[in-house]
């Protein structure tokens, strides 16, 4: 009897000593993306190392055969798979290691957020940590103004408060907002379920809505107004009598975004201007050179349609002199500016198919689920995608990787 309750205890106290670690890691990650993406090449084989070590496999398994789940590890492994695949016919194999080794949370974090113990992260411990989340977005966003009045008092420029120069510390202003964006969307969860204070919420809210602004991305921006929508219909559907307050909060935004667009317009701004059109045609101005790097990417890929060009390349090998004044030969990548035009050109029809079925199964999966926070993760990653190769980059693979666990184990905290 006294062994069976020493087994059981240590295996408690080893349960939990797993789960601290797991929580420690996943909690340096949600305090960094906002700040940086090198962490990540630390803290994922980390958590690769921990959850090996920690063994258990029969739990694991029960686990991650829970409804829906193995389906969604498998697109994921997939999509990190099919670039293991393109090492093989990579003519520049160090590249193609370091981008395989980019896209590793698409093999770890699934693995690792599915098999979460459940009886330690709970929904308050989650709540923490995207409270915590939220709290560094407010820091880095504050640091962006700052710097952005100080140079501002020094050069008597407006562009310091607009587009690369408000975002200088933080990286491109697509990914900038895309965090932005995701921090938006937790705290209209909060929100949503706040039974006091919410005019904190609220201001949060606001705060977040005009940084979005400043950012100047054009994706970025299209997908916030797509969430904000949205998110009103999910508020009045959990709020039904609450019309009168919805219809004063539209408002509000409405005026916001007028006033922001008329004092200053820049890039964003420039759009509502009917004469800006004159000269070109909307298509042109609004996708500017990206239409002729599709045009260029789309041949490419088309000559190597099956099997696409590798993981890993030396651009010169397949842009000539006329593509290199539109694309740029010494970044690691053809960069299409199109994730799925991306995939095809380098893995083919497979790997087209494979991030295809990653997307619209997780949008299956979110609707299917009524999981609010990982759709608008969904919309917002779709919408930049479109226009941004944003699953190449490491921020964009970072925080679209954990924000989809953090999700999903939100979700199964609650119906646990």
């Amino acid at each position: 009897m006294v062994k069976q309750f020493t087994y059981k205890n240590n295996l408690m106290n080893r349960t939990l000593f797993f789960s601290r670690c797991y929580f420690i890691l996943i909690g340096i990650s949600v305090l960094s993306v906002p700040f940086t993406s090198l962490l990540y090449f630390f803290t994922t084989p980390l958590l690769l190392i921990v959850w090996i070590i920690e063994g258990d496999w029969k739990t694991k398994w029960n686990r991650l055969k829970e409804p829906n789940t193995l389906i969604i590890i498998f697109a994921f492994v997939l999509f990190w798979f099919i670039n293991v695949i393109g090492l093989f016919y990579s003519n520049d194999i160090v590249r193609g290691l370091m981008r395989t080794y980019d896209k590793l949370p698409f093999l770890v974090y699934p693995l690792v957020f599915f098999t979460l113990d459940k009886a330690f992260f709970t929904k308050e411990k989650l709540y923490h940590l995207f409270k915590a989340f939220l709290c560094v977005t407010v820091i880095m966003l504050l640091i962006c103004w700052g710097n952005a009045i100080i140079q501002f008092l020094i050069t008597k420029n407006p562009h310091c408060f607009y587009y690369i120069y408000f975002s200088k510390f933080f990286g491109h202003p697509s990914y900038c907002v895309c965090i932005v964006c995701i921090a938006f969307c937790v705290a209209f969860y909060f929100l949503n379920h706040a039974k006091k204070n919410r005019w904190l919420w609220v201001i949060l809210l606001f705060f977040y809505s005009i940084s979005i602004y400043f950012f100047q991305s054009r994706s970025g921006v299209f997908a916030y107004i797509v969430i904000l929508i949205l998110s009103l219909f999910f508020y009045l559907n959990n709020h039904k009598k609450e019309y009168g307050r919805v219809a004063v909060l539209f408002s509000t935004v409405l005026l916001i975004a007028v006033m922001l667009i008329k004092f200053f317009p820049f890039r964003v701004g420039e759009y509502a201007n009917i004469d800006h059109f004159q000269d070109k045609s909307f298509a042109e101005e609004i996708f500017e050179t990206r239409y002729d790097i599709w045009q260029i990417s789309y041949k490419l890929a088309m000559k190597n349609k099956m099997w696409g060009i590798g993981t890993g390349y030396n651009n010169e090998c397949y842009l000539s002199d006329t593509d290199a004044e539109l694309i740029n030969i010494h970044t690691a990548f053809i960069n299409t500016h199109n994730q799925f035009l991306q995939t095809f050109l380098d893995h083919g029809i497979f790997g087209l198919f494979a991030i295809v079925f990653l997307v619209l199964y997780s949008f299956y999966y979110a609707i299917k689920t009524k999981n609010y926070l990982l759709l608008m993760l969904l919309i917002c990653i779709f919408i930049n995608i479109l226009f941004e190769s944003m699953l190449e980059r490491s921020k964009g693979i970072f925080t679209f990787c954990l924000f989809y666990g953090l999700y999903i184990a939100k979700f199964f905290s609650i119906v646990r």
